[in-house]
């Protein structure tokens, strides 16, 4: 099935296409020279070709516009290179955002990320927000929302390194949230 994409998006899917093909080409490879055939160890090619970009492709959501796009669990173990264990300790304990939709799917914002790794200092802004009081969309959108006292969104000037500029304002934030 073919879907209308723009000629930029296009050149995208073909070029992602191209380097997809040659680093499964060489996952394949490995497992031949070991025995194993690439249905035994990958599962059937659309199967296999849905967890891989499950795993790394953000999800579309109409809360993108404030604190999207997300990432589920899969593309953060991916980006990451941790377990789906370490995911669930880290969110858990507050040093990754999660967001939990109605329907029990846990999506991570892909902001929080600066290419494999978290933003510097969010992980000791999001432990601010105790999470049996500030749920993971009210802090996301906090993060994103211009705040008066910084003039701009806390994730902004935390992306520049303004982390005690980002701490003052966010001590105050999840006081005021929690209460």
């Amino acid at each position: 099935m073919t879907f209308p994409l723009r000629s930029a998006d296009r050149e995208f899917v073909a070029e992602a296409t191209r380097e997809f093909k040659q680093a499964l080409s060489r996952i394949v490879a490995e497992h031949e020279q070991a025995g194993r055939g690439a249905c035994a160890v990958l599962g059937e090619p659309r199967s296999f070709a849905e967890r891989a970009v499950h795993a790394s492709a953000p999800v579309a959501s109409p809360w993108d516009d404030l604190v999207g796009p997300f990432l589920r669990s899969e593309g953060v173990q991916a980006r990451l290179q941790i377990s789906r264990q370490a995911v669930a300790a880290k969110a858990a304990r507050r040093r990754l955002l999660r967001t939990v939709t109605v329907d029990g799917r846990h999506l991570y914002p892909l902001w929080q990320f600066d290419g494999d790794h978290l933003v510097t200092g969010l992980a000791e802004v999001l432990a601010l927000f105790p999470e049996r009081s500030v749920d993971g969309w009210t802090l996301a959108a906090w993060l994103r929302t211009p705040d008066p006292d910084l003039g701009e969104a806390p994730l902004d000037v935390l992306a520049r390194g303004e982390l005690d500029r980002v701490h003052a304002v966010a001590r105050t934030a999840a006081r005021a949230l929690a209460a």
